[in-house]
């Protein structure tokens, strides 16, 4: 007779969100700040599943999102989308469904994603990594360890194995969260996943770099909402960003529509609204609390600040520090 091993330790997790800073905090052991980007009541979802010192995430989107972050120590990230609208950007590169991001917890990461965003994500520790990959030179590690975060390819057909090895986890109809007590089955998924991507990261290439042009673009819209996000207390206008970045009001423009595909006068008062939300979720409830929260943002014009608040999150202030949908 076998001998049955004891039960392994597991984590699974599954969680529907219908905020941004939410959905942010959903995902175990990551220190992340999502803003809402597009217009529209936010509804997300996350399935998080640790065993065997692997993470194994997905997630959903309903809404356009920046996301900013960190992830935890020693670990290496590989996200594939699944389904997406349009195109997203990382790390100042074009994310497609046929590439792939990876980053290293060493670095922040930046990802800013189109509406309908799904992505099956997995983060494994690194030193695990290596030990199953072996590789031979501090060459074939660096192409496998890229020293920032990066926009991944292969060819054709090879990043579809690893997507429905990962996609088979969070399908009910083909497996029972409960087996993963089981250390067999532990152990046998590990395998496997650490096969396909082992094979996929053997095989990848960096993604075309963009062109000179794009690249400064980026940089421009990274320094406008850097410097517009660490003056909270001072909301910043398009003007202080041109004084600052010594550019005209055209280049900002033209800056922010080819990186964000929006303006930057609708992206400097999405963050702002982003901001106003976040601290009515913690204020107390008074309409006098909300005015006062609003004039920090920089809102003076009151029922128009309610109007553009309703038009992002789909419900007014006062619904948000009630904790109520409109």
């Amino acid at each position: 007779m076998h001998q049955l091993q004891a039960p392994s330790p597991y984590s699974y997790q599954r969680r529907k969100t219908s905020d941004s800073d939410e959905h942010a905090a959903a995902l175990g052991k990551w220190d992340q700040i999502y803003d809402q980007l597009s217009p529209g009541s936010f509804e997300g979802k996350v399935v998080d599943i640790w065993f065997e010192g692997l993470q194994i995430f997905r997630e959903t989107t309903n809404r356009s999102v920046s996301q900013a972050g960190t992830t935890w120590k020693g670990s290496y990230v590989v996200g594939i989308p699944v389904h997406m609208k349009g195109t997203g950007l990382f790390a100042k590169q074009v994310l497609t469904r046929d590439s792939i991001l990876t980053f290293h917890s060493d670095k922040d990461f930046t990802l800013t994603t189109p509406e309908n965003f799904d992505v099956v994500a997995l983060a494994i520790p690194q030193n695990m990594l290596i030990e199953a990959l072996q590789p031979r030179s501090n060459d074939e590690l660096g192409k496998l360890f890229p020293s920032s975060p990066s926009v991944l390819v292969t060819p054709p057909g090879q990043l579809d194995e690893l997507r429905n090895c990962l996609l088979s986890i969070f399908d009910p109809s083909n497996f029972e969260p409960g087996l993963l007590a089981y250390p067999q089955v532990q152990k046998a998924m590990s395998s496997a996943i650490i096969g396909h991507l082992a094979e996929v990261l053997g095989s990848a290439s960096a993604a075309p770099m963009p062109s000179r042009s794009f690249k400064g673009r980026c940089q421009v819209v990274r320094e406008a909402t850097d410097y517009a996000l660490a003056r909270t207390t001072e909301p910043i206008t398009v003007g202080d960003l041109c004084a600052k970045l010594n550019i005209s009001r055209r280049m900002l423009n033209y800056c922010f529509l080819e990186v964000l595909n929006t303006n930057p006068v609708q992206y400097l008062r999405t963050l702002r609204l982003n901001g106003v939300r976040r601290e009515l979720r913690e204020a107390a409830g008074s309409a006098q609390a909300i005015r006062d929260v609003a004039c920090k943002w920089g809102f003076w014009h009151l029922s128009r600040f309610a109007a553009e608040y309703r038009a992002l999150f789909g419900e007014l202030p006062s619904d948000t520090q009630r904790g109520q949908r409109a």
